[in-house]
């Protein structure tokens, strides 16, 4: 049973995941990253599961790492332990997520984002073109980045995927300087297929799924996200191992004095 998102399988072969912790704004907690595991290799293996939506409940889609509060996986050991062995399940060493954003760039099915608020840093690189196939942002989403006011360095591979998606003047800008930025800005950087009203955000979400997930040539939906994904992919394990040991570097010489 999981306690940090809600899961709704539609006939259609549609689930809608739902980050569901609204007190903390959907934080990156230790339970949160290995359901998030939990979920896509259920996701993986049930055939009647054929396309993700991820969405947020409360005013947030994820708020970021949960620096604070409950650090209790409630998903119990003994599984915890076996998803470890095949490299599913969170490593204490690995803050930049290597693990999981593997597996997200390695899911074979369609994930897609309903953005229904504010989105800080990994919650960013989740939601967006660098973890998902397809992405719609409510008109109420925003965007952050607060990595350096933090005393982190980028994770998640967005030092590779996002200057790729937005070119590398705008990644500085958005890393470095740490400003909100919108919706329809993340939309005109290429990171967002679409903006619509907050009623229609699941809407819209759910047609573009149930397009794919009742589409007759399955295999070509499959092998169409692999083949686009597969250049960017055979860069990631280097680019994830670099990220590392940067945030690492930088965490011990860092002052860690922001706010968000």
């Amino acid at each position: 049973e999981l306690s940090s998102f809600t899961f709704d399988l539609r006939p259609s072969g549609v689930a809608i995941v739902t980050l569901n912790t609204p007190s903390n704004l959907n934080a990156l907690s230790p339970n949160m990253i290995t359901e998030f595991f939990v979920i896509l290799e259920h996701a993986k293996r049930c055939d009647a599961v054929r396309v993700l939506i991820w969405t947020g409940s409360g005013r947030a889609f994820c708020s970021g790492f949960s620096l604070k509060g409950d650090k209790a996986v409630k998903v119990p050991k003994k599984y915890v332990q076996l998803y470890y062995k095949f490299g599913m399940a969170p490593d204490p060493s690995d803050i930049a997520l290597k693990r999981l954003t593997l597996a997200f760039w390695d899911f074979p099915k369609i994930s897609i984002a309903a953005v229904n608020g504010l989105a800080v840093g990994g919650g960013a690189n989740i939601c967006l073109a660098n973890y998902q196939d397809l992405v719609v942002c409510s008109t109420e989403a925003k965007f952050k980045f607060p990595f350096v006011s933090l005393g982190f360095t980028p994770e998640l591979g967005s030092s590779r995927v996002i200057p790729f998606v937005v070119g590398m003047a705008r990644a500085k800008q958005m890393m470095l300087l740490g400003e909100w930025w919108s919706a329809q800005q993340a939309f005109d950087l290429g990171l967002a297929n679409a903006v619509v009203s907050p009623e229609q955000l699941l809407p819209t979400a759910l047609q573009w799924a149930e397009q794919l997930a009742t589409h007759p040539n399955q295999a070509s939906v499959r092998l169409s996200k692999s083949i686009l994904n597969r250049h960017l992919r055979s860069d990631l394990e280097r680019v994830l191992d670099e990220e590392n040991k940067t945030i690492h570097l930088a965490l011990s010489q860092a002052k860690i004095g922001a706010k968000l």
